[in-house]
């Protein structure tokens, strides 16, 4: 932004006052993306061959060997000094104090000793030592347990770095003869640390990452950003050290030679960033890494209305590569990991491999009737909830946004209403821009503009920016329609007085905020103006003009339909709609037969008329599935259907079948499937019976886990799986986690060598 302020924005200003078979050979590494998704460099195609400005790394560009699996890594280094060898693993949080949970991720036939945390921890000591990796980096791990779940680490050589905060944590673990640590920073849901070589003094960046799951590409993109950030400011740090060392009036050479080999090293050290992501496909996490930047209009295939990020954000170390894309030639640019891939030789392989119950679940969705979803975009929807203070959507809430809104007081809301709380809203979702806007406009004029900015300093202000609306076509348009054709002394100074609303010959902040806030709704009175009669569109007969009028429950569906757009994002999402009884009946109204019978055979066993549960009764059922009474949903959910009955009546309150199954569709709302497969099973009903090996969709896979690599080469790639175990994957069926395997995500290793 030149001159402190945008053209467009300051003259709004002044007008508003008024798959997965492993590849048996290499592979071409320039890869189409899958139909559908935008477009998608390939990480390892040559810089040279796309076109763009990117400096080069000299990272290798060609297929590298797939190295088998359960092989020490070790062995396919030697002796080799400038190679060292890194494994990444999502270990799903132990068990041992929390995660009391885990046990129903399993499938039915996994025997309950091997779900718990020492037949578990078993698995993940003999995988992480056997492969004996330079580098270890663990996501989910846990705090309050960590020394006691890793002390084999330590046993073997192994120091670590453990994320400070979070319940699922980071942790990087290192053998202490091979490297040693010279920094640490822990950010949202990265952990940066810098590593020194003992062979050869060399420095490695890794940032290990858990990224935010679900519907918040944006927050990722931060994540990964802050994280390379990070390395940038040990590297700037190092450049402002060494010039001190250099402009001290008696400059020491040693002290100045030590200073340069520092930064040199940091300069020219590898980076490593590896973990579970959490997303696959063209993502803005990839292309940050790819390609080097993230522009404020681009936008992730899967969720097109979202805004990524207010201003560019790019890193300067080059073109980031996907090593399992080196070695197996997929760029996963699919657009949405949970489609179904076939099974084909030289697909690249899956990180995470789970049992794909929908079908078992839910009928296919119908055509929607009645209001549909909104489209405001995340970030808007998010500004309406935080405007409305929106957090539990429940009936007090959203009874509670209503007559915020309802500024008459007439029990419905108007035109005018919607359209006051949507500026509300916008001025809400972009105030730190309006507040670095502010804070621009006043800086530069020392003590003198405390109290506000007399009209030469503001007038100096208009000057600044008269290049930028010369140069912008539609500002200039926009100059002419208000008759500021010149941006002269005298217009500017007109603007002034139009501005100055007190009259008192100073521009003070307040009256500069309450200008730019003016002037944020006006930039986007367009999308306002659209969203004003979406909000007001679904409630419209073919036989009728423009509704002008919402009631209450017009007014709470609309509401409703904007919270899937918090929660939502993927297909199925509609699920996440579940508010009201009316969203519950839907949502059983969607149960398959099967889910249904298997629903009835439970009620049915712990009840002793056949019709209803007593409290004692459902208890029993709550103890069975969740071993004791106060944790998990079901409890919740029971809790609350118990205590909104007792309200209303005198007599000891029971569940119904409707109430049953009300329950659970809850639970299935949050996403919750297999919990409540686990429940029905447990308490005796087969309801994975007819889930054969044969079916198509039998699997809910992702690519969810990668090792991006720059300033070095990558010079193999490991497999996750022997061939016998894939085939127990996906031609017996053995869906992670599992009796030989303790998490439900597949490591990931790789090779590097510093030359």
């Amino acid at each position: 932004m030149r001159g402190f302020i945008s053209s467009s924005l300051l003259l709004l200003l002044a007008s508003n006052v008024t798959a997965f078979s492993l590849p048996r050979q290499l592979h071409n590494p320039t890869i189409q993306c899958r139909q559908g998704s935008s477009s998608c460099y390939s990480s390892t195609l040559p810089l040279a061959d796309r076109g763009d400005d990117l400096r080069s790394n000299d990272a290798a560009t060609t297929t590298v060997p797939i190295l088998p699996a359960r092989e020490p890594l070790s062995s396919f280094i030697e002796d080799n000094k400038d190679q060292f060898s890194l494994m990444s693993w999502n270990i799903l949080l132990p068990n041992s104090q929390d995660n009391w949970w885990c046990h129903k991720q399993y499938s039915s036939n996994v025997a309950m000793d091997k779900r718990q945390w020492e037949h578990r921890q078993s698995l993940i000591k003999e995988r992480l030592l056997h492969s004996a990796a330079d580098i270890v980096c663990i996501q989910e791990a846990d705090g309050d347990t960590f020394d006691a779940d890793f002390a084999f680490m330590k046993d073997n050589g192994y120091d670590h770095v453990l994320h400070k905060k979070f319940r699922f944590r980071c942790a990087t673990f290192f053998l202490k003869d091979k490297f040693m640590l010279d920094r640490e920073a822990h950010k949202d849901r990265t952990l940066v640390t810098s590593l020194k070589s003992t062979a050869t003094d060399r420095v490695l960046h890794i940032v290990n990452c858990h990224l935010s799951g679900g519907a918040a590409p944006e927050r990722r993109l931060r994540q990964v950003h802050d994280g390379l950030q990070q390395i940038q400011k040990y590297i700037n740090a190092l450049e402002l050290d060494l010039t001190k060392q250099i402009k001290f009036k008696r400059p020491s050479p040693k002290l100045i030679a030590k200073a340069e080999k520092a930064l040199d090293e940091y300069k020219s050290a590898g980076i490593v960033v590896a973990g579970d992501f959490n997303s696959d496909g063209n993502t803005a996490v990839r292309k940050l890494l790819v390609e080097g930047g993230v522009e404020p209009e681009w936008r992730e295939p899967q969720y097109p209305k979202l805004v990524l990020t207010s201003k560019e954000r790019t890193h300067s170390f080059g073109s980031f590569v996907d090593a399992a894309e080196l070695a197996y030639g997929g760029n996963v640019c699919d657009g949405d990991y949970s489609e179904a891939i076939p099974l084909v030789d030289g697909t690249r392989p899956a990180t995470y491999v789970v049992p794909n119950l929908a079908s078992l679940l839910f009928l296919p969705v119908a055509e929607q009737k009645g209001p549909p979803r909104t489209q405001f975009g995340r970030q808007i929807a998010r500004g309406m909830a935080e405007t409305l203070n929106l957090n539990d959507w429940c009936a007090q809430e959203l009874d509670r946004a209503f007559d915020l809104v309802d500024l008459d007081g007439n029990g419905s809301i108007d035109d005018e209403e919607i359209l006051s709380l949507l500026e509300d809203v916008y001025v809400s979702t972009f105030g730190g821009q309006i507040e670095q806007e502010r804070n621009n406009f006043f800086k530069g004029f020392g003590k003198g503009s405390s109290d506000g900015l007399t009209k030469d300093q503001f007038v100096v202000r208009l000057q600044a920016l008269q290049q930028d609306v010369e140069g912008e076509r539609k500002a200039f348009g926009l100059a002419r329609g208000l008759g500021l054709q010149k941006l002269n002394t005298t217009e500017m100074e007109g603007i002034f007085e139009r501005i100055d609303l007190d009259g008192n010959g100073l521009l003070d902040e307040d009256e500069f905020q309450q200008l730019l806030e003016t002037a944020y709704v006006a930039i986007y009175g367009g999308d306002i103006e659209k969203k004003r009669v979406e909000f007001f569109k679904a409630f419209k007969k073919d036989d009728e003009h423009d509704i002008r009028e919402l009631t209450k429950e017009q007014f709470t569906e609309r509401l409703l339909a904007l919270h899937q757009e918090l929660d939502g994002g993927r297909k199925g999402s509609e699920l996440a709609e579940v508010r009201t009884e009316a969203d519950v009946r839907k949502m059983i109204e969607r149960f398959t037969p099967l889910l249904r019978h298997s629903l009835d055979e439970v009620f049915s066993q712990f009840s002793a008329n056949d019709e209803t549960l007593t409290e004692e009764e459902v208890n029993r059922f709550l103890i069975k599935t969740n071993g004791e009474l106060g944790r998990g949903g079901t409890f919740r959910h029971v809790a609350a259907i118990l205590e909104k009955k007792n309200e209303l009546q005198d007599a000891p309150a029971e569940l119904t079948r409707e109430d049953w199954y009300g329950i659970f569709a809850r639970e299935l709302s949050e996403g919750k499937w297999w919990q409540v497969v686990f429940d029905l099973e447990v308490c005796g009903s087969s309801v994975r019976a007819s889930h054969t090996s044969s079916s198509g969709d039998q699997f809910y896979q992702g690519w969810l886990d990668y090792i991006y690599f720059a300033k070095m080469s990558c010079v193999g790639v490991q497999d996750a799986l022997t061939d016998s175990e894939r085939s127990k994957v996906y031609s017996d069926g053995d869906a992670l986690p599992n009796e030989w395997h303790p998490s439900d995500h597949l490591p990931v290793s790789a090779i590097f060598s510093w030359e």
